[in-house]
């Protein structure tokens, strides 16, 4: 009985590694494991619009490798003026010698590339490494609103489970769908599977605040800051809340004089 459960461990090993090795998926040229796990962890931040938080694990990551083109190109994403261009032209530097896939994901931080441009390289990424979620949000995000909608279905039926493809979807609906009922339950879907970051809290608290519910709006939007206060978008909401109420109830009082 032993023997048997080794021959089938042994089995179940080579069936989930020939999976892994199935994904296509595209290569982080390396030479530190450390740093690309940084990357990778920036890049969760990333999806789910925490640029300030990937920021740091980006740049923690180069500081280990400096040539790692992945989150050299994906700084050049989030930093603008001077920084973004000399992110850019690293980035660029950087896959000279690296896999097609890494000269193509550069290639779409080069200044001065046109949207269709980047969006005709992102397809073919997408196309070369449809297992990839990064490239798949990418792509998603350079198509035309009338074109993501059906995209996304078919990503979110193949990755039910990535968060931020849950977050995109529920804006979808309030904004393409217009079914409300659909968007709460795509940003509730998008908390339970990521309960620990600020921005599906910021989400929900943006569904509150353009539904009219400003109460739960306000309670969403404070607890975004809970997982990380210096959350923006949820402080600039929280003080147009505050002006809103401040002005309904001058208005109820003016009424009632």
């Amino acid at each position: 009985m032993k023997k048997k459960l080794t021959c089938l461990a042994v089995i179940v090993s080579l069936f989930i590694t020939t999976a892994i090795a199935q994904q296509k998926t595209m290569t982080w040229s390396t030479k530190s494991e450390k740093a690309r796990d940084l990357a990778r962890k920036g890049v969760v931040h990333m999806k789910n619009i925490e640029f300030p938080q990937a920021y740091e694990y980006f740049k923690q990551s180069l500081e280990l490798d400096p040539d790692f083109t992945i989150p050299l190109a994906l700084m050049a994403g989030i930093t603008t003026g001077e920084t973004k261009k000399m992110y850019a032209d690293k980035a660029v530097k950087s896959a000279a010698n690296k896999t097609e896939g890494e000269k193509l994901f550069a290639s779409t931080v080069v200044p001065g590339n046109s949207k269709e441009t980047n969006r005709a390289t992102w397809a073919k990424l997408q196309s070369m490494f449809p297992d990839g979620t990064m490239i798949g949000l990418f792509y998603i995000f350079n198509l035309d609103p009338k074109d993501q909608l059906k995209v996304l279905e078919d990503y979110i039926k193949r990755f039910p489970d990535e968060a931020a493809f849950h977050n995109i979807m529920g804006y979808l609906c309030l904004s393409e769908k217009k079914d409300t009922a659909a968007a709460k339950a795509h940003f509730e879907k998008y908390i339970s599977l990521y309960p620990e970051g600020s921005n599906p809290y910021d989400s929900m608290g943006e569904f509150y605040f353009l539904t009219g519910d400003l109460a739960n709006s306000e309670k969403y939007y404070n607890m975004t800051l809970e997982k990380y206060p210096f959350t923006t978008s949820a402080t600039d909401k929280l003080k147009e809340i505050k002006a809103a109420k401040e002005k309904a109830t001058a208005k109820e009082k003016a009424t009632s004089n």
